[in-house]
């Protein structure tokens, strides 16, 4: 069964953020470690982030960084040291990215190895993945009676902030109620009498037209559940979304949600009584194949613009060379290029560079040719 994670202990990663420490120069300080979620480690985590820090100032030292600035840079990961709130929420693993007159400090829902970087750039790649929503989905389960927003991994779910979304019919913007000379009641209730008729998933009770206005006011609440949801995307969303409800509900949804990601196949039956952790269950066995589509399609198109010529298979330095060219339309990594052991080189440069001039960087599982990474090129 998956976790349920707590909306705190993870952070959102913006792509303005990763553009901004791809770009970024002078000394920077890069740290990666797992963390614990709960129990007796949850006590290390900030014992080990501590050492981790330290080994930092070790590292400035080295590289002949003096020890006022080496206090200045890594000051504010210090102070969060004393923020025993924060280190009682953490999930899967951390990131602290420190140079003069900033840093940032990312909780993120995957593990990731224990590793230390000071260098003249930042190690961007192994918080990649969680910026560009890599292996996360979204879940909108809904009936008239409940609606819920959860995000998921392939382990973990969380229930999020509904923002704009209404939690229920009776929550709709605007007017919902009948005409006077029509009673109309929402109930869960079976067995109703002869002038009752099915909407959504309770019955719509009326005298003459009241069937046309059940319609009406479903029609109007799909609408809003997905203008909410629109709105609640990130800019160049990638995710998945599943739909759990009723099978009948996807077509009539998809019409009103302009969104490319929306799975074809529902998590179907009521979901009222589902359990976040079950409702992850249903919807996991629908998304793995859409992700896996997802990136063999990506990894299609790459091998045609290789054909093409229009496409750089491999070699960081090139790629960065074009990205600053403002020629990168997408960069691709794959996962193994993503992680903290290696320290920052020229493809961490060509992230931030691809993200300020508009491109796009997404993660995939393998790309044609065993490369590790690959350029889609604009011209």
């Amino acid at each position: 069964m998956a976790d349920v994670t707590r909306t705190a202990e993870v952070d959102p990663i913006p792509l303005t953020d990763l553009a901004e420490l791809g770009t970024a120069s002078g000394r920077a300080v890069s740290i990666f470690l797992p963390t614990a979620r709960a129990g007796a480690e949850v006590r290390e985590n900030p014992i080990r982030a501590k050492s981790l820090i330290k080994d930092a100032e070790t590292r400035l030292k080295a590289h002949g960084v003096a020890q006022e600035e080496s206090d200045e840079i890594l000051g504010p990961l210090v102070a969060l040291l004393e923020d025993d709130a924060y280190w009682q929420r953490l999930s899967d693993g951390l990131a602290l990215f420190a140079s003069k007159g900033f840093w940032r400090a990312y909780r993120l829902s995957t593990d990731v190895a224990e590793a230390v970087h000071v260098s003249d750039r930042f190690a961007v790649r192994p918080i990649v993945p969680a910026a560009v929503g890599d292996g996360e989905f979204l879940v909108l389960a809904g009936s008239q009676n409940k609606v819920r927003l959860l995000e998921g991994t392939a382990s973990t779910i969380r229930e999020l902030d509904l923002g704009s979304i209404p939690s229920s019919i009776d929550d709709m913007a605007g007017d919902i109620q009948p005409p006077s000379h029509q009673q109309q009641r929402f109930s869960g209730a079976a067995g109703a009498g002869p002038g009752a008729n099915r909407a959504g998933g309770g019955m719509v009770h009326s005298h003459g037209t009241g069937a046309e206005v059940g319609d009406v006011q479903r029609e109007k609440f799909l609408r809003q559940i997905a203008k909410g949801l629109q709105e609640a995307l990130r800019p160049n969303d990638r995710r998945p979304v599943v739909l759990a409800a009723v099978t009948e509900h996807l077509p009539q949804f998809r019409g009103y949600l302009n969104y490319e990601h929306l799975v074809d196949e529902v998590a179907a039956g009521n979901p009222d009584a589902l359990s976040p952790a079950e409702l992850h269950e249903r919807a996991w066995a629908v998304v793995r194949p859409a992700m896996q589509r997802q990136s063999d399609a990506v990894a299609e198109r790459f091998g045609d613009a290789i054909g093409a010529g229009r496409a750089l298979a491999g070699g960081g330095s090139d790629i960065l060379h074009a990205a600053r060219e403002g020629r990168v339309d997408t960069l691709l990594l794959t996962r193994r290029r993503c992680t903290a052991e290696h320290g920052p080189d020229d493809l961490d440069t060509a992230v931030g560079q691809v993200l300020a001039t508009s491109g796009s960087v997404v993660v995939v599982d393998s790309l044609p040719k065993d490369v590790a990474e690959g350029a889609i090129l604009r011209f």
